[in-house]
């Protein structure tokens, strides 16, 4: 049977590699590695953050938004942890580690100022 779910998935990356963004993974600390939907090339743009809920991955989230923004925007969208590849074998669960991660990789993917958004 088809699964209908992993073929627009695989349509959806296809989609944001016209769009410039590509899939990233960065570690934030030993056990802790999160995956960041990022620009495919460097650029002078405002930067805007995109958080997802605790519905579905980053990417499946805000897909519209990032195809219509990434042609004026540097846009990245985060994966929290246990969503899109996002792992850690620490044991807090909190919204506040979850966004102490995502600055943290934000941070080391060399992103300062944002305009965030997110539900």
């Amino acid at each position: 049977m088809v699964n209908i779910f992993a073929i627009y998935k695989l349509v959806l990356r296809v989609l944001m590699k016209l769009a410039g963004v590509r899939p990233q993974t960065v570690e934030i600390e030993p056990g802790t590695v999160m995956n960041f939907w990022v620009p495919n090339q460097t650029s002078n743009k405002n930067t805007v953050v995109f958080i997802h809920g605790f519905a579905a991955d980053g990417i499946i989230t805000w897909q519209f938004q990032v195809l219509a923004l990434a042609r004026k925007y540097k846009v990245y969208v985060p994966d929290l942890l246990f969503f899109g590849g996002s792992i850690t074998d620490r044991p807090e669960r909190t919204p506040e580690f979850q966004a102490e991660c995502v600055a943290k990789g934000l941070r080391k993917l060399g992103v300062g100022e944002v305009h965030l958004g997110g539900f």
